[in-house]
């Protein structure tokens, strides 16, 4: 599956990072590009395919608005979904980039997930929802530091999945890298997966709960592994 492509403009490297990590760590099927003012985003959309702008205002040699307006006036980029992200909330900022065609307005400080909010609301390629998930059965083994947890699976996409190990099992930390074996009820089976748990929780409501929910995002995949689960997929939605 081809990754979609956005170019991150801002003159600050430590915004761009932030950026980029926070898409990166939180949306199975992106690519990130950086440019550090408008002057430098030009060259690059001249240069390759993007599906997105995230853009800030204020910045050297060429500032976003102009960025904006020199896009929309251009035939080959005019359609580009442009975000802008910027500090200026004031009225005549936003009219000001409404007018010139803008998509979207996010206001500095900002979340990932609010910006990946306004992403798919400007594209649904950029919705995460769209990979498909399935409701499975079937075994996980997770392997992290030099310890090994088993659990249950809960459901799985191509973008990560969803498992059950016990409170007493070993279990990994928030963000923590993992190799993952999967085994359906089917038989059917990928290994080696790699992987970081994105979200910890209690499988039920209650202070005794046996079970713990572990979230895993799964890492860009090698072809072959990336076969193997589209393949596994595959078996179940033919099912």
């Amino acid at each position: 599956m081809a990754k979609n492509k956005v170019l991150v403009v801002d003159d600050m490297a430590s915004v761009r990072r932030f950026i980029k990590f926070g898409l990166e760590k939180n949306h199975p099927n992106l690519e990130i590009h950086e440019a550090a003012n408008g002057k430098e985003a030009q060259t690059m959309l001249e240069a390759e395919k993007y599906d997105l702008i995230l853009c800030d205002w204020e910045m050297p040699l060429m500032s976003g608005i102009e960025l904006l307006t020199w896009a929309r006036n251009h035939p080959k980029l005019k359609e580009i979904p442009f975000i802008m992200v910027t500090a200026k909330n004031e009225k005549e900022h936003v009219i000001k980039a409404l007018q010139a065609g803008v998509n979207s307005y996010v206001i500095k400080p900002f979340t990932i997930e609010g910006l990946i909010q306004k992403m798919a609301e400007v594209n649904r390629k950029f919705d995460r929802r769209q990979y498909e998930r399935f409701d499975l059965c079937g075994e996980v083994v997770l392997q992290f530091r030099d310890l090994v947890s088993r659990g249950n699976l809960l459901d799985l996409s191509i973008g990560g999945f969803l498992c059950n190990i016990h409170r007493k099992s070993p279990v990994p930390m928030i963000f923590e890298r993992l190799l993952c074996d999967i085994k359906l009820d089917n038989n059917h089976k990928v290994s080696g997966l790699e992987g970081f748990v994105v979200r910890i929780q209690a499988a039920e409501a209650f202070i005794d709960s046996e079970y713990i929910k572990v979230a895993v995002k799964l890492m860009d995949l090698e072809d072959k592994k990336a076969r193997e689960l589209k393949d596994l997929l595959s078996s179940v939605s033919q099912m």
